[in-house]
């Protein structure tokens, strides 16, 4: 799914971004709710950054509540990598932050958006290119994801990849 976010683009960088997954949910610009048996998954973009709510479906709270966001008093840096244990779980993230040229920044933005058939993704009014995505899809038995936040302004992409799965 696709969506125009009506609020307004923060010129950030992706040596901002934050990472958590100890936060509560925080308000969400567009959201999207997924069944993925026996997953139940939420979606969220919270403006330059996002949030990803996994439980089981029988379950009340969540195994997972990622957070990548410019949150700087509320998150550790991003790491390149990380792995925990979540309830039973084991949650890993890695990231990678890429300078595109300007032609492979707009071949890469475009990629993002026909990806968001299968996820959400947001684009920011007046700003071309900018633009956060998720994926989400059944791995084994868990899930992976990955997530897209775009800088127009740098020709940056920082791109993460999780996975939830039986520890």
């Amino acid at each position: 799914m696709l969506v125009e976010l009506t609020a307004g683009y923060y010129e950030t960088s992706a040596a901002q971004l934050g990472w958590s997954i100890r936060l509560g949910p925080l308000r969400a610009l567009a959201s999207r709710r997924l069944e993925l048996p026996p997953f139940q998954a939420e979606l969220r973009l919270l403006g330059a950054s996002h949030q990803i709510a996994v439980w089981l479906a029988s379950a009340d709270q969540p195994v997972c509540l990622e957070t990548v966001a410019c949150l700087p008093e509320q998150t550790a840096p991003l790491p390149q990598a990380a792995e925990c244990e979540l309830r039973g779980w084991r949650y890993t993230i890695e990231s990678d932050v890429r300078t595109c040229s300007a032609a492979e920044f707009g071949q890469r933005v475009a990629a993002i958006e026909r990806c968001a058939a299968q996820g959400l993704a947001g684009r920011y009014p007046g700003i071309p290119g900018a633009l956060t995505g998720i994926v989400i899809q059944p791995w084994r038995a868990g899930l992976w994801w990955s997530t897209w936040h775009t800088y127009p302004q740098d020709h940056q992409i920082a791109t993460t990849l999780s996975f939830l799965r039986v520890d």
